[in-house]
């Protein structure tokens, strides 16, 4: 909607600047709005494509996730023209630890058999921790939570890239470490569900 509106706009813009040009002048705006017109319609058209596609993973990850028997764990989630993988805390990762659980695997299994069929689509990996503070015995590994939270998201990705076979170039890897608290950090379930991994989905610009 907001593009065609930039349509109008410029279409009534140009009729405007048009008043009391000559014959030539009149023809040369024409040929220019004619090309904006053009542009701003590509535009409009690759961003519906995309919107389509991205109904199209959503639904592909939820039936595959369905499939593996992991749908009461994972929340797959659609805004706009990005697709939001997170999984429930009961596959995530134990108080200071960046292991992949055995539980994770389904999950991660259907993911990647998705994304496969969308290789156009990049992969942000989000690892978000607790506030608690890192156990000494592994502080000289993880000085805090950012670097927990980086290992946590790079365990993620090399398990999709190393075991599942997805292209290393569609990732990213992120760390916010407790710092996006989904829930209260002074409960256990609260810091249980803070111990997560996200994957933000999304398909870049031409």
């Amino acid at each position: 909607m907001k593009m065609r509106n930039l349509v109008l706009l410029a279409v009534l813009a140009t009729l405007v600047a048009l008043a009391g040009c000559s014959c030539k002048e009149y023809e040369e705006q024409i040929m220019a709005l004619d090309a904006q017109v053009a542009d701003l319609q590509q535009q409009l058209g690759e961003r519906e494509a995309t919107l389509a596609e991205c109904n199209d993973l959503t639904d592909e990850l939820r039936s595959n996730i369905r499939d593996a028997e992991m749908e009461n764990a994972v929340l797959v989630e659609k805004a706009n023209e990005v697709v939001i993988i997170t999984m429930d805390e009961t596959v995530q990762f134990a108080s200071s630890q960046a292991i992949v659980l055995d539980t994770m695997v389904p999950a991660l299994e259907a993911i990647a058999s998705t994304l496969n069929n969308y290789p156009d689509w990049e992969i942000y990996v989000e690892g978000h921790t607790d506030s608690k503070k890192i156990l000494e015995e592994f502080q000289e590994r993880w000085p805090s939570n950012w670097e927990l939270g980086a290992f946590r998201s790079a365990a993620v990705t090399r398990y999709l890239t190393n075991e599942l076979g997805l292209g290393t170039d569609r990732f990213a890897v992120v760390s916010y470490g407790p710092f996006r608290p989904i829930a209260d950090n002074d409960t256990v379930e609260g810091r249980n569900e803070n111990r997560r991994v996200r994957l933000v989905l999304h398909k870049p610009e031409k």
